[in-house]
């Protein structure tokens, strides 16, 4: 891949340090940030819609906060987490593909891809014993952005910090107004909310964000027509988020923890 001049591998691993902290937070707790708790009314959406037939089937009864959980194979884990990033995250990041190839023009659509494939990055890494914030930044500028950054010095802002970004009120640039007609609600929302705080981590990286892990080429192009765009948007992003636990996995077999 061709690497951009236009980040510098400093400003790349500072802004994936502050994004690195604020994961460690919601795959600590993915109830609270990607949690689907609430049932969408007859009249909503299709990404409402869609998040309430599958969250059941799809997350099952086992769940990093159940007791069985470190019984369960690394890979099974790791797979949970793809499953509940591409249907909170992933429908999330492709939302914006409503109108078809005009959402191409929106810079944050990159941004939301590379945070929901950043999390399946974090989440993996994790699964298999890599737990320390610190740690993920050099997976992720290899996975989202072919970017060597393993000698650069990591650092992560604190959990209380993190948190009070993740947490924070206020509807920054691009995120999501309450749209009571969007049938998105409660846990629902928040995994919504949760996607665009951490894209705009990674708002100042708009020179590599086309760098990231993405579906196959049908899914890109039907990402391109008007309204059937967002599911196209949505197979292409959980594509992604597929290919950036595959290429986790394949780096963290090649350096093994010590």
């Amino acid at each position: 891949m061709a690497q951009s001049s236009y980040v510098s591998d400093e400003q790349l691993t500072r802004a994936l340090g502050i994004y690195s902290g604020m994961v460690d937070q919601v795959i600590g707790d993915p109830r609270r940030w990607l949690g689907l708790d609430d049932d969408p009314p007859p009249t909503a959406r299709f990404p409402a819609r869609v998040l309430d037939a599958l969250r059941d089937r799809a997350f099952g009864e086992t769940t990093p906060s159940s007791p069985r959980w470190s019984d369960l194979p690394v890979q099974q884990r790791v797979d949970w987490w793809v499953t509940r990033i591409g249907v909170s995250a992933g429908l999330a990041a492709a939302a914006p593909r409503l109108a078809g190839a005009l959402a191409d023009r929106v810079p944050l659509q990159a941004a939301l891809g590379a945070s929901a494939a950043g999390l399946a990055v974090c989440a993996t890494a994790r699964e298999h014993g890599r737990s320390d914030p610190a740690e993920w930044v050099p997976l992720l500028g290899a996975v989202l952005f072919d970017r060597d950054l393993s000698s650069q010095g990591s650092s992560v802002p604190t959990s209380s910090e993190s948190e009070q970004q993740l947490a924070a009120e206020d509807e920054g640039a691009g995120e999501p107004a309450e749209d009571p007609g969007d049938g998105l609600r409660g846990g629902a929302r928040r995994a919504a909310r949760t996607v665009w705080r951490l894209a705009r981590t990674l708002w100042d990286l708009q020179g590599l964000l086309d760098e990231r892990p993405r579906g196959g080429l049908l899914p890109r192009a039907l990402a391109k027509l008007p309204v059937i765009g967002l599911a196209g948007g949505w197979l292409d992003e959980r594509g992604g988020i597929r290919q950036a636990a595959r290429q986790t996995t394949l780096l963290l077999a090649q350096s093994p923890a010590g």
